[in-house]
């Protein structure tokens, strides 16, 4: 059987590529996780210590201990993609290439992870009442978001929105500019603007209710934890029963809301963009 190390080692890293510069989760999330992430089920840890204690000086210091405040994630979700290939120079050749399959399979499991992180919008520590929202009161439901986060003492500076096409479109008639993200590798194409004092991407995947509802989030960017591992990335040389090869590989990943007081949810609805 043909070694195919150096092109599975091109495909995990285009995915970790992709995923960089892509993954919204990777953007707006605390990463900075101690532990290793080898099959999923495994844990990892978000290192956090307690607040210490403000008090009134009266000429005598009292030193307290710090308490360990460490969050455990599980790593319980696991995707996979896989499909047929005819030729391995081919494959080889398209890695790298926007519609390649490999991209492809890069931007689903993307897809995936981004829709399971903001599928978490219940355990958000404030959610507000639905709004139907155009260009004359997209700023005013802006403003109101990061009102509910500098309340919780989030900063600004240290705060994100992700928002849906259709709000990204009233506030562009609202005067606002987009740019695209390119990501630390350069290949990212995230809608993004930080005119409003925070940082707003653009996303498909935030959860939709009924009547077209979008469960629009914003917080700090250490509100949600999330860590992530791609495994088992596989070039197979003959599947069985037929000469066709093979290409097929899994991510692993979880992800929690570890402060809710810094998290909002704003359920959405669009009433179109007449001014």
């Amino acid at each position: 059987m043909a070694n195919y190390n150096s092109i599975e080692k091109i495909i995990s890293a285009e995915i970790l590529r992709t995923n960089e510069d892509n993954l919204l989760a990777n953007r707006i999330c605390n990463t900075a996780f101690v532990g290793d992430i080898k099959n999923k089920g495994d844990s990892v840890t978000f290192i956090g210590l307690t607040d210490p204690t403000v008090y009134n000086y009266t000429g005598t210091l009292t030193y307290e201990d710090v308490d360990d405040h460490s969050t455990v994630l599980y790593v319980n979700e696991d995707k996979a993609f896989s499909f047929k290939i005819k030729d391995i120079e081919e494959l080889r050749s398209s890695v790298g290439l926007a519609d390649s399959q490999t991209k492809r399979a890069s931007y689903l499991l993307k897809n995936e992870v981004d829709s399971f992180v903001f599928g978490l919008y219940a355990d958000a520590g404030y959610t507000a009442s639905n709004v139907t929202v155009t260009p004359a009161n997209v700023l005013q439901t802006i403003a109101e978001i990061k009102q509910k986060l500098e309340e919780a003492n989030v900063p600004d500076g240290r705060t994100w929105i992700v928002i849906p096409p259709f709000i990204k479109t009233k506030l562009m008639l609202a005067g606002i500019k987009f740019q695209i993200n390119n990501g630390v590798n350069g290949t990212g194409a995230v809608g993004f603007t930080d005119e409003l004092g925070c940082d707003i991407f653009v996303s498909n995947q935030l959860y939709s209710g009924t009547d077209n509802k979008k469960y629009m989030l914003a917080g700090s960017y250490s509100a949600i934890a999330y860590a992530e591992q791609v495994l088992e990335t596989q070039v197979i040389d003959r599947m069985e029963n037929s000469f066709d090869k093979a290409v097929r590989g899994r991510l692993v990943f979880g992800a929690k809301v570890i402060k809710p007081t810094e998290l909002v949810c704003c359920p959405v609805i669009d009433g179109g963009n007449s001014i």
